[in-house]
Parts: structure tokens; C-alpha cells; sequence
């Protein structure tokens, strides 16, 4: 595998510490240019990066308030540039982070990130193109550009593979899957019929007229080996750091995923689930047909969703939450032996 930020051992642990940033090299008198903020310097920085990254020479944003948990957690990167909305209080921090001001960070930062993919500032995950011998693709299937294709991966007719795409050994794309740039599929992985991974989520900004313009989602998805993602599912990119499904995560038909959401290893998703942005799914979390989970809320290791729940608060490791009440309680072996596993 050529990655050009981490190896395949270090995509493995945890979080897949580095992948969290987007890496391009931009200075300041760009950065300044693009969001507006005039003024002297020449500091450098290596990528974006949300907040929880905490890397040095990195450029940040903050789209809200300005709290003590967000500033202990930039302290921990050194010369990084932080975009923060007007009368932050941040630029009189005694740090060494270059505070730039602006009405609107979220929108700011949009801007950046589309400069960065006009310029193509940020380095590819594969360099060059290469086809095992034994991966089988069917002639009907589009493969395009350099991607990494591994030793006996099957390739349906009708998919698209974008370029900048790995499909590690044994997994199978089964007809009409579409995947677009920067995605990572792990091994022994299984991507079934008309399933989209990678595509733009669903983030807008309003430009200076009140118009909606897109945010651009440079962050892709990575999957684990011995993934399952079910007919007609969508997982969207993600917006700076990708997407992660975790190892032996499964996913039934119609499942909807977004940007920057995280599932956890050998967590259920059944049929026609919606998981809004920045959700995080623990491991071997159950999540009911149906149900739906609220932008940036938490599902804990083992909680079980009913069917039908739409979740609205963080739910605690080991719980269990059922319609039509907010009925949860700690999870029994009873309701783990009523879905089939012990």
C-alpha cells in the first residue's frame, strides 16, 4: 500500500492518529487572502485539522464559543493558526497560535478547503496505480486513475472506482457500486449492489449574497477488514478528517452514513438507519431498523436502538433504548439473546 500520510500497520490503531488531518501546505499570506484577514507574516502550516487533532503547524477553525476544553486542547499543537469568530478573546492567549478573526470561521474555513482542491494541495493516498493479478474486474466496470487494488478482489459490472482509491485483498464489489476518491476498503470487506461511498455530505455555507455554496468534504472513509455494507447504502466523505467504519462493522440495505461519523468494530446497522454528522457508534453497538441517530450525538459500546428510535440525546455504554418512550435502561442478556447474539 502506498498511503502517503501512514502505513497500513498505523491505519489500524485506534483512531488512525495522522489520517485526522488533512495534509496541505498552505502560509499565512494565503490563508489570509482566502478568508479576507489582512496583515503581516509568514508563518507555515502542514493541514487542517479538527480540534481533537492536536498536531503541530496546523490550521484550525472554531465555529462557536470559545471554551477552556478548546483551548486546552490547541495548547497542545504549537505554531498552528486558529480561525475564530470576532471578539474570541483568543488573539490576547499567551500561546504561540496565530488567532485570525472573521465573522464566520465555518464559512472561512469552506473557502480554504476549496482552495485546496482547486490547487490540489493535499497529496494523494495512492502515488501509483496498481492492479493485482489475481483481482478480477469485470470489463463493464469503470476503474480510473491511480488506485490500489489487491490481491483477489472482485469487481462487479457497472462499479465506478474514483482515483485515489485502495481496495485491500479478498473484498468484493458487488454490481453498481460507485466509490469516489479518497476511500480506503478494508480487506475481506464486502460493498454490495448500487452502494455509495465517498461522496460529498451534505455541508453549506451562506456566501456574503445569503446563497447556500457547498462546503467541500476532503476527508474520504476509511472501512476496517471485514466490513459489510449493505444495497444502496451511502457513506459520505469526510469534511477535513474521513469517515471510519471499524473492523467486522455491518451494515444492511438502505443505511445512511455522514460525513465524519465513526462506527465502531463489529457494530450492527440494519436496514434503512439514518446516522447523522459526527455521530460516533460504539463497538458492538446495536442500532435498529429504521431508527435514526442526531448529528454529533454518541451511541455507547453495546447500547442497543430499537426499532424506530430516533436518538436524540448520548447514549451510555451498555444500554438499551426502545420506542415509542425514551425507555432506557441497562442492556440484559435477555435483549442480547432477542437479536441473535450471545
Amino acid at each position: 500500500m502506498r498511503l502517503s500520510t501512514l502505513s497500513p500497520a498505523t491505519i489500524r490503531g485506534g483512531l488512525r492518529k495522522g489520517f485526522d488531518v488533512l495534509r496541505a501546505t498552505l502560509n499565512e499570506q494565503e490563508i489570509r487572502r482566502i478568508i479576507g484577514v489582512p496583515g503581516e507574516g509568514d508563518r507555515v502550516v502542514e493541514g487542517v485539522a479538527p480540534l481533537e487533532a492536536a498536531e503541530d503547524r496546523c490550521l484550525y477553525f472554531i465555529n462557536k464559543s470559545v471554551t477552556r476544553a478548546t483551548r486546552e486542547s490547541l495548547a497542545l499543537g504549537h505554531r498552528c493558526i486558529v480561525i475564530a469568530p470576532n471578539g474570541s478573546g483568543m488573539a490576547d492567549d499567551p500561546s504561540d497560535w496565530l488567532v485570525l478573526e472573521v465573522a464566520d470561521p465555518r464559512a472561512a474555513i469552506a473557502k480554504v478547503l476549496e482552495f485546496i482542491r482547486a490547487e490540489h494541495r493535499n497529496p494523494p493516498w495512492v502515488q501509483i496505480r496498481k492492479i493485482a493479478e489475481t483481482a478480477i474486474i469485470s470489463p463493464l466496470a469503470v476503474v480510473e486513475g491511480n488506485v490500489e487494488i489487491g490481491e483477489g478482489v472482485v469487481i462487479e459490472p457497472f462499479c465506478t472506482i474514483g482515483p485515489d482509491v485502495v481496495i485491500e485483498r479478498g473484498s468484493v464489489l458487488r454490481a453498481g457500486s460507485r466509490i469516489y476518491p479518497r476511500v480506503l476498503i478494508g480487506a475481506e470487506s464486502v460493498v454490495r449492489a448500487n452502494a455509495v461511498i465517498g461522496a460529498d455530505g451534505y455541508g453549506f455555507v451562506r456566501d456574503e449574497s445569503g446563497n447556500k455554496t457547498r462546503i467541500p468534504h476532503l476527508g474520504g472513509v476509511i472501512t476496517g477488514r471485514h466490513v459489510e455494507i449493505g444495497e444502496t447504502s451511502v457513506i459520505e466523505g469526510g469534511t477535513i478528517s474521513p469517515t471510519f467504519i471499524e473492523d467486522y462493522a455491518k451494515l444492511a440495505a438502505s443505511v445512511f452514513v455522514g460525513h465524519n461519523v465513526r462506527i465502531g468494530r463489529d457494530a450492527s446497522i440494519t436496514a434503512g438507519v439514518i446516522i447523522a454528522g459526527s455521530a460516533v457508534i460504539g463497538a458492538e453497538a446495536w442500532i435498529g431498523i429504521n431508527s435514526s441517530i442526531r448529528d454529533g450525538r454518541r451511541v455507547g459500546a453495546d447500547a442497543l436502538v430499537g426499532m424506530d428510535v430516533s436518538v436524540q440525546r448520548d447514549l451510555s455504554d451498555n444500554t438499551v433504548s426502545r420506542a415509542p418512550g425514551p425507555d432506557v435502561r441497562i442492556r440484559t442478556d435477555d435483549d442480547r439473546t432477542a437479536i441473535g447474539f450471545t
